[in-house]
């Protein structure tokens, strides 16, 4: 289970998955980078020199499919871990058509044909185990949800296409203290 760190570690594995996985001859043809941005980082200098493909974390909920799914916690643990729905907007900020276009064909190509991301490339600052996974779905986002975004943020509308990542199993559980093993209660009368 991934720790606090999960969402940011999600967004900069899918980022660098994507750059790494880019052909040299379209990086030739329509030079990208791929970045995972906050809320704060949208802004329209990021298509400056070449392009950026932006992964932005908009959303996150609780996966409705899994969340009494869970069996009881553990032993000595005391909750179960917060499954969670991250929705993704990827964005290309050019200032060429043909290479927002072409940018954005190639992420959803790549991301149909390969839509999971393991343990071999979720970064280690997430603290995911070995043998977790997160699958990307394309999502369904009506036009007035879209709009609704890029009205309430300063630069102006770019092609976009929504993902979900899911799940993403959050440990609650604190490891800052052992365990109690024993209790004393004493108690005196009042003088």
């Amino acid at each position: 289970m991934a720790n606090e760190f999960a969402l940011i570690s999600l967004a900069d594995s899918l980022a660098a998955r994507l750059g790494n996985a880019y052909p040299p001859a379209l990086q030739a043809a329509h030079p990208c980078q791929f970045q995972a941005v906050g809320s704060g980082g949208l802004s329209a200098e990021l298509g400056g020199e070449g392009a950026v493909l932006s992964v932005w974390p908009h959303r996150v909920t609780a996966n409705e499919q899994l969340r009494n799914a869970l069996p009881p916690p553990l032993a000595g643990r005391r909750n179960r871990p917060l499954l969670l729905d991250v929705h993704l907007l990827l964005t290309v900020w050019s200032s060429s058509a043909a290479t927002e276009l072409v940018v954005l064909a190639w992420v959803m190509r790549e991301l149909h044909r390969q839509p999971v991301l393991d343990g071999s490339v979720l970064t280690a600052t997430g603290g995911w185990r070995p043998d977790e996974v997160v699958q990307l779905v394309p999502a369904e986002m009506s036009v007035e949800d879209m709009m609704r975004i890029w009205e309430a943020i300063t630069p102006a509308y770019r092609i976009s296409m929504p993902f979900v990542a899911r799940v993403v199993s959050v440990d609650v559980e604190e490891d800052e203290a052992a365990p109690v093993l024993v209790r004393r209660f004493d108690y005196a009368r009042p003088a």
